[in-house]
């Protein structure tokens, strides 16, 4: 396992963002802001999983504590950012994030739970649980890790969740410690529900392909959310290392640009 801090945007995670004022459904900017807020905290769950040498805690935000219950795995770690500081991303976190590891994740058989203890991102709060297992080579001899997760964030105004699986396909560089030579493949699918309680469907519909030793953003992939005729496409590129995603409108065929660092809606 490496420095992967980056292998797992658009999973499924849902915190708070700017309002997608745009979107005229507000239940589908719901649904667009689920799929881009995945990395808020993967730092945090690939450092619990982590036998490489190397001082993960330095990439937290500055008050959190981290403690293990064993230097050995199977173990749980615990991060908790007390009564809360700013990322470097700009996200204030709080309370605490508790990971349960079996064991090196390379290795087929092996899982990683997360859970949530009190967790808030800015004024949001995180419950559910996200569940990782290594289901061994598929038939092209990388490592797959099937994702399954089922996330509340609750914020004054309303609430939004998402049950999902997604496929972890790591095409190159597991047998290092080093970041540079990582490539994976995101595939998978699953239901979000926005502030009027209505089920949409999301489906990655061309694979997510993240490098995370070269750039901290997807090059490329589309997930699709909703109907044939009613929803939103979601672009990360054509390989180009940026912080810019698109977001058609599948009604309207109106597109936008969504800045990935702030997830504000720049055109």
């Amino acid at each position: 396992m490496k420095k992967l801090l980056f292998i797992a945007v658009a999973t499924g995670t849902i915190l708070s963002v700017a309002s997608c004022s745009k979107f005229s459904d507000d239940n589908q900017s719901d649904v667009v802001k689920t799929e881009l807020e995945d990395g808020d905290f993967l730092k945090e769950e690939e450092i619990a999983s982590n036998p490489c040498s190397f001082d993960y805690t330095s990439l937290l935000a500055p008050c959190a504590v981290v403690t293990e219950s064993s230097s050995t795995f199977p173990k749980t770690v615990t991060i908790d950012y007390g009564t809360g500081c700013q990322d470097a991303n700009g996200r204030t976190k709080k309370g605490k994030i508790i990971i349960n590891v079996s064991g090196d994740m390379r290795t087929q058989g092996n899982t990683r739970t997360v859970t949530f203890e009190n967790f808030y991102i800015n004024d949001v709060k995180i419950e559910g649980s996200r569940n990782a297992e290594n289901t061994g080579p598929n038939s092209s001899g990388n490592i797959v890790v099937k994702i399954t997760g089922n996330i509340t964030a609750t914020s004054s105004e309303h609430s939004r969740s998402i049950n999902f699986t997604r496929y972890r396909e790591w095409i190159s560089g597991i047998s290092t410690c080093e970041i540079a030579d990582d490539e994976f493949h995101i595939t998978g699918s699953g239901t979000a529900t926005g502030r009027r309680g209505i089920d949409i469907p999301i489906n990655i519909t061309e694979k997510i392909v993240l490098k995370p030793g070269t750039c901290k953003y997807p090059l490329s992939g589309k997930i699709d959310i909703g109907s044939s005729t009613r929803g939103v496409i979601i672009n990360f590129g054509d390989g180009t290392c940026d912080n810019i995603a698109e977001a058609t409108t599948k009604r309207r065929n109106k597109t936008v640009q969504i800045d990935l660092d702030t997830r504000r809606i720049i055109q």
